[in-house]
């Protein structure tokens, strides 16, 4: 795992390493995007969800982490979404997510993919995971 633990359990500024870009949008509504693949690493109690570790997805291009989220849940049913995301729809501040070793605070902006696969990685922390 390439996450420095401070990341992890505070929403601080201590870790000033630039935010990963924005991924481009679409200069044609008629273009179709094409698949990326996505790397997704889960670890604390949402890695008991998984029986395969990385699990790799196939996303149109221009995904968010709400995207992924999305597709875990659809997969995975419940048992994984009722850890994440609230009623509200929004994820949980205990789950945190890191795109490429970077904090991912946003789940809505899209990601920017390059030569290979993108690594998501998310963590659920809980008390005592979480010190």
């Amino acid at each position: 795992m390439s996450v420095r633990w401070d990341a992890v359990v505070g929403s601080s500024r201590f870790w000033t390493e630039p935010r990963r870009p924005a991924a481009k949008p679409s200069t044609s509504k008629q273009e179709v995007a094409s698949p990326v693949a996505v790397k997704v690493w889960l670890y604390g109690t949402l890695a008991s969800v998984l029986a395969e570790r990385p699990l790799e997805l196939q996303l149109p291009e221009g995904f968010s982490v709400k995207d992924v989220l999305v597709e875990l849940g659809r997969r995975y049913g419940e048992e994984f979404s009722d850890r994440v995301i609230g009623a509200d729809g929004r994820k949980f501040r205990h789950c945190r997510v890191f795109v490429d070793g970077l904090p991912a605070d946003d789940v809505e902006i899209p990601v920017h993919v390059g030569p290979s696969p993108a690594l998501v990685e998310i963590i659920l922390l809980t008390a005592i995971e979480g010190g």
